[in-house]
């Protein structure tokens, strides 16, 4: 008997106005530094071999987020002419999900203004992935447009969103005690 598989797929887009080579660095290039920009993200640090001119190949993020643990990431696809990058997570997740993919493509609208398309994708098994679908399909698209509203300030004011300021006040207390 085969175990019950359920895909979990959240997806969003938003235009960035900065050109797509600003973008690709904040992303692809500074891979590792996820944790400047989301809030989701207490603190990243990079590791593994530079992938065609990536910062490293694998993050390890501490996770804010309800319901995860601290993640760790591998790039699986670092297409710079393309501008798309596809990373893992292999570290951290719920015991129902099986394994989870996130997908960014940069497109330039004109010369200085990006549309930035994110896919999330889990697969979920068993009793219990099928019945977090629903909950984690919404809080997964929550997070992805969270995330694409913090990298837009970020890139746009080069300064973290209002929710990272946040974050980051919290993880600092948090530290402290």
């Amino acid at each position: 008997m085969s175990k019950k598989k359920s895909n979990i797929r959240a997806s969003t887009g938003i235009n960035i106005n900065v050109p797509i080579e600003k973008i690709w660095q904040l992303l692809a290039v500074e891979f590792a530094d996820i944790g400047k920009w989301a809030s989701g993200v207490d603190a990243s640090e990079g590791s593994g071999a530079p992938i065609n001119g990536s910062s490293c190949s694998e993050r390890a993020c501490k996770i804010s987020a309800t319901g995860f643990s601290d993640t760790k990431e591998r790039i699986v696809i670092y297409d710079k002419g393309g501008y798309l990058l596809k990373y893992t997570l292999f570290h951290g997740l719920p015991g129902f999900v099986k394994d989870a993919y996130n997908t960014w493509q940069l497109f330039p609208k004109n010369d200085t203004t990006t549309l930035v398309k994110a896919h999330t994708e889990m697969r979920a098994t068993g009793i219990m992935g099928a019945m977090m679908k629903g909950f984690m399909t919404r809080s997964t698209q929550k997070v992805l447009v969270a995330m694409c509203e913090e990298l837009k300030h970020y890139a746009e004011n080069g300064e973290p969103h209002p929710n990272k300021v946040k974050a980051i006040v919290k993880y600092n207390r948090k530290k402290k005690k």
